[in-house]
């Protein structure tokens, strides 16, 4: 006996007809949270394309500002404006003319569950875009493209979405200039709130007013100069505020990070950590003790040390933190160590092409996380050797410095250097240059370093800590020890822990 034919099965996009009326009822009935719910949706979010349209008029008549005395306030959006507005722009009929309008506006009894009725229109916006998302990976993967180019894609895709960001298109900039007069004036009554994140030099970050998240920030040094030294004086700063850094070093194991991080927060010297002989003995011990407990209980530090990784594995492993953990700064040591993502198009290309695109990749991920990125740089042997004596055209460091590509000093929001200059008597004096700020002003500040203990510090710090500056350009002090059972973290110092030793490796 011949089986019935099946019918073929009908998919149907995740939708809540209801809930979109509803929330478009809302906004008509109710002018007290109306400038909210508009704020808070895009029309992309409806999935009937009247109420796509409807919706996209409410938003234009809430931008619209008028004069009520002295103050400047949106325009309700009301039963007659909307239907003004749609018959002035030919698109009432496409509605569903004046009838379904006003059915619109007698569709509920109450405004009370709005709260309710956005989130069911936002929860099946984004399964259809989840949908859509799945649908280009499967195409992609389909076409035996790269398999690491189609694992980026969709991770990038899926936390675009995660992190409720647009699709990148045109936007309107009278309605981006009204949020950012609103945020100039809550600075204006607090100005510490939009500071950046602190690095622990003020003067740096009094330049700066802190980094800022989407920023590229490029420190450049000749080797041995101090680079990752200074790099890790800021994590360390950063990370005991409470914010969450990671750091990927390719030519230092997490192990020696960690020691350098014990050696500057205890003031035990790094050569007796790595020897293991600590003339302190059970003092020196304590103090690492006390600087282990503040890594541990404190400090939300995640490290790779991996070689040979590439900025798409960069990325794919700081989406996964920031959407576990959170994460506020980035820092890599450094940038020419680091691998393309497409090797076989690099090694036709040429070592400068293939920085330029990781120093693309890096400043487009700043964006992306909305996290400052800290890239580590070298210096070609320019600036060293304009850097002897007697030779023209001065000693320090220019952005045309920076090895292997130009696109650095382009891609890059702050560009800095540390300048070493060395006397005659041996001694040595460093600085720290802003070479190029995008957002503000230039200049450099002395830093002082301190060897033993692989940290540099500022004029202020040793202000704070009674610190002097001998003859021999050697910082010196006296204070007293960590006690035993102190908790938190303080900078303890002693004379042996700022005896400068230029050796010391940086």
């Amino acid at each position: 006996m011949p089986t019935k034919k099946e019918q073929p099965q009908i998919f149907t996009m995740p939708n809540s007809v209801e809930a979109e009326q509803s929330i478009l009822c809302c906004i008509l009935r109710d002018e007290t949270f109306q400038a909210d719910i508009i704020a808070s949706l895009k029309a992309e979010d409806f999935y009937q394309n009247n109420h796509a349209t409807i919706f996209s008029a409410m938003k234009e008549i809430n931008s619209v500002t008028r004069r009520v005395g002295d103050e400047t306030k949106n325009n309700t959006v009301n039963l007659t404006s909307l239907i003004d507005h749609l018959r002035r722009n030919g698109k009432l009929a496409d509605v569903g003319d004046i009838d379904y309008i006003t059915r619109l506006n007698d569709f509920l009894p109450s405004t009370a569950n709005f709260e309710e009725y956005k989130q069911i229109v936002i929860r099946a916006s984004k399964m259809r875009q989840l949908i859509r998302i799945c649908g280009e990976v499967t195409q992609k993967a389909r076409s035996y493209a790269s398999a690491e180019d189609v694992i980026t894609y969709a991770e990038e895709e899926i936390f675009k979405l995660a992190q409720g960001e647009s699709g990148g298109g045109l936007v309107s900039l009278s309605e981006e200039t009204g949020r950012t007069l609103m945020q100039i004036n809550e600075r204006f009554k607090n100005p510490g709130m939009f500071r950046g994140i602190e690095t622990g030099f003020k003067w740096l970050d009094r330049m700066t007013n802190g980094l800022h998240g989407g920023e590229l920030i490029i420190l450049a040094a000749r080797p041995g100069v101090g680079k990752s030294a200074l790099a890790m004086n800021m994590v360390e700063h950063v990370a005991k505020s409470g914010k969450t850094v990671a750091v990927f070093s390719l030519e230092m194991s997490n192990q020696q990070l960690i020691e350098r991080l014990l050696s500057s927060m205890s003031t035990v010297p790094l050569e007796y950590i790595k020897s293991g002989q600590l003339p302190g003995g059970v003092s020196d011990l304590s103090k690492l003790r006390v600087a282990q407990d503040t890594i541990c209980s404190k400090m939300r530090l995640f490290g790779n040390e991996k070689t040979d990784i590439t900025t798409a594995e960069i990325a794919s492993q700081c989406r996964r933190l920031k959407a576990q953990h959170g994460l506020d700064l980035i820092v890599i040591d450094y940038l020419q160590l680091m691998n393309g993502d497409d090797r076989e198009k690099n090694r036709n290309d040429g070592r400068t092409q293939e920085v330029a695109a990781i120093s693309r990749s890096l400043k487009k991920l700043a964006k992306q996380l909305n996290v400052p990125i800290i890239a580590l740089s070298q210096l070609k042997r320019d600036a060293e050797i304009r850097n002897i004596k007697g030779k023209e055209g001065g000693g320090e460091p220019v952005l045309s410095d920076l090895r292997e590509s130009g696109a650095i000093e382009q891609d890059a929001d702050i560009v800095m250097f540390i300048h070493k200059e060395t006397s005659d008597n041996g001694s040595a004096r460093f600085s720290l240059i802003i070479a190029k700020h995008r957002n503000g002003e230039t200049g450099n500040m002395p830093l002082h370093w301190l060897g033993k203990i692989v940290r540099f510090v500022d004029d202020d710090y040793l202000n704070r800590h009674n610190i002097r500056i001998s003859p021999a350009a050697e910082p010196v002090a006296q204070q007293p020890e960590i006690p035993d059972a102190e908790p938190e973290y303080s900078e303890p110092q002693d004379e042996a822990a700022f005896i400068k030793d230029d050796k010391t490796e940086n």
